[in-house]
């Protein structure tokens, strides 16, 4: 009997600044931690943009994030570059738009069925951050007081969304020698990302506990008939009613 449709994989959504973009890189990797813990069981896809704040993120969405509907869960990591001095007229964004442009971009996706995991800013490191800032010839806007007032506003958007916030800002803070937590003074390193990933797993497979299957999908290799594999994928098929 011929299969006439695919097994379709739930979704995790990962929507960010480069925080996001680079979550699969060699240092800051939490979005493969997270597709690591997930596997089988669902596609981690990343869609994060470097150098976006919220004000440009809110005008992305309908251009990368319209069909939520193999969508499970998702995470908003943002508000990193909106922290800036408003010296920096292309990232900064006033705390008040910033809130108000959170809560539209959880109301995005809430209006397609997904309650997002929204992630505070991480803590800054100043002086290492300055020092990035005066090797690559660009101009230093951001301080960590200006952050954590960024970080706590978001956590008081989350709680008016009702979605679950991870404070990934307190957390970092207090932690001993957070500022190892970095590898530039503003992106995540590997202790960083596997801060992040320690606090998000849970958060997510609490989250999915309805959305997500328990066991990976599709037979394990021991229970596949070896003469002809075909039949045990097709039974899988239909037992798990997706004929």
């Amino acid at each position: 009997m011929a299969v006439h449709k695919a097994v379709r994989w739930p979704k995790i959504f990962l929507f960010g600044d480069s925080i996001t973009q680079f979550c699969f890189s060699a240092e800051g990797y939490w979005g493969g931690l997270i597709a690591d813990h997930f596997q089988r069981r669902a596609d981690v896809v990343a869609r994060g943009f470097s150098g976006y704040n919220t004000r440009q993120c809110r005008a992305l969405l309908p251009y990368v994030a319209s069909d939520l509907k193999e969508v499970a869960g998702a995470t908003i990591f943002l508000g990193a570059n909106d922290a800036s001095e408003s010296v920096n007229t292309q990232q900064y964004v006033p705390l008040h738009e910033y809130v108000q442009n959170m809560k539209d971009i959880v109301a995005h996706f809430q209006k397609d069925g997904v309650d997002p995991i929204v992630i505070t800013p991480p803590a800054l490191d100043g002086d290492a951050w300055l020092r990035n800032c005066k090797e690559s010839g660009r101009v230093y806007t951001k301080d960590e007081e200006l952050t954590a007032k960024y970080a706590q506003a978001c956590s008081n958007a989350a709680a008016d969304m009702k979605v679950p916030c991870i404070d990934l800002h307190t957390a970092m803070i207090n932690q001993e020698d957070w500022q190892s937590l970095l590898c530039d003074g503003l992106h995540l390193s590997r202790r960083g990302s596997e801060l992040l990933a320690s606090l998000l797993v849970p958060a997510l497979e609490k989250q999915l506990v309805k959305h997500l299957p328990s066991e990976p999908l599709l037979p394990l290799w021991d229970e596949i008939d070896g003469e002809n594999p075909s039949n045990s994928f097709l039974e899988w098929y239909n037992k798990n009613k997706l004929a």
